[in-house]
């Protein structure tokens, strides 16, 4: 009676298994990576955006995000809070809420804050948002502070470079029109106590264009953000795509 044999895999057929599947896995965990580093950087893109045109919708709303504290302001816009002492009743006092300051405490994170302006009872407002603005002395509600770190890990930085962006964005609200005015200085970070000097006709026709550096993650391009010039509104703010950015 004749003996059978079953053939099975030779050494070297085994290793050629071996070594197609592992690129095969390789190549699978290698794409999803990628597909979750693009994902993830592009929220952090779309999340910039937002936080920017929330800015514009806080200042159109007139919203004070402090509004509950009992609130004083003295004829240089310096703002303290006092408990025990009631603020003055809404509409008497001579400090308003004119808008939003935004800037960058480094290039991955964002300062916001709530601006108040003092202006003398006794000056007439003009009928031109600039100069009516201009005769503001600005200020930050301290309370009203917060930093806004940007999503995963991302960085903002300059146009067709490596170097972190240090811009400032202020959006008021004119008092004499209730147009929204947004000026903007795109090289540097403007100190609290010197806010009254970002109002100015050349800061009204500046762009600022954040370009997102994806902080390390692969296989991503660059994006930006970007607020037009005299932007007045949400729709002002912008992302740029891979291809228009200047990245």
């Amino acid at each position: 009676m004749g003996s059978t044999y079953e053939r099975g895999f030779t050494i070297i057929e085994t290793m050629l298994f071996l070594a197609i599947t592992g690129v095969l896995v390789v190549s699978i965990l290698v794409g999803t990576g990628t597909s979750i580093n693009i994902q993830r950087y592009r929220d952090s893109v779309i999340s910039l955006q937002t936080t920017l045109q929330d800015q514009y919708s806080e200042v159109i709303n007139v919203r004070n995000t402090v509004s509950t504290a009992e609130l004083t302001c003295d004829d240089n816009a310096n703002v303290t809070t006092n408990q025990s002492a009631p603020a003055s009743p809404r509409g008497q006092d001579d400090c308003v809420v004119l808008g939003r300051y935004i800037t960058t405490l480094n290039s991955s994170t964002l300062s916001i804050g709530t601006v108040i302006g003092y202006i003398d009872p006794t000056i007439k407002l003009t009928s031109s948002d600039l100069e009516t603005l201009k005769l503001y002395k600005l200020n930050i509600i301290p309370a009203s502070a917060e930093e806004y770190p940007i999503e995963w890990g991302a960085s903002v930085h300059r146009a067709g470079s490596d170097t972190p962006l240090a811009f400032s964005l202020l959006i008021l609200r004119s008092p004499s029109s209730g147009i929204v005015r947004t000026f903007i200085n795109p090289d540097t970070s403007v100190a609290v106590q010197n806010l009254t000097d970002l109002v100015t006709t050349d800061n009204l026709t500046q762009p600022l264009k954040a370009c997102v550096d994806a902080g390390g993650l692969f296989g991503t391009t660059k994006m930006a953000v970007s607020v037009v010039a005299g932007a007045t509104s949400t729709t002002g703010v912008e992302v740029l795509g891979d291809g228009s950015s200047g990245c």
